[in-house]
C-alpha cells in the first residue's frame, strides 16, 4: 500500500517546515509566554518559514536531506527570538570584525 508511506505524498522539504511549526506551537503553549492564540500562531508559521528557508540552504550546500530535519527540531524548540538573536550577534562579529 503505497499511500501509507509518507515519503509518497510529503516530501522532507515540506515536512520539516510543518515538524517546525507542530513544535513551535507545542513549545509556546507548554511554556505559556504567548498570551494569544493569533501570537502562537504567528511564532509557529514564522519558525516554519525559517525552517524552509535553511532547508533549501542545506540543499544548495549538499547536505543530507535528513539534517532539515535537525534544523527543523532546533529551530521550533529554540523559537524566533532566539534565532533571530544568535543571528544578530552573528552578524555584528562579522560586521564589527569580532571587536566587541
Amino acid at each position: 500500500m503505497p499511500w501509507k508511506d509518507p515519503g509518497n505524498w510529503i516530501s522532507a522539504e515540506l515536512m520539516a517546515p510543518i515538524l517546525s511549526f507542530v513544535l513551535a506551537l507545542f513549545r509556546a503553549m507548554y511554556q505559556d509566554n504567548e498570551p494569544s492564540w493569533l501570537k502562537r500562531i504567528t511564532e509557529a508559521a514564522m519558525c516554519g518559514m525559517i525552517t524552509l528557508s535553511v532547508g533549501y540552504g542545506i540543499d544548495a550546500m549538499g547536505l543530507d536531506g535528513d539534517w532539515e530535519f535537525a534544523a527543523a527540531g532546533t529551530i521550533g524548540f529554540l523559537g524566533v527570538d532566539y534565532i533571530k538573536t544568535l543571528i544578530k550577534k552573528f552578524l555584528i562579529k562579522k560586521v564589527d570584525g569580532g571587536e566587541k
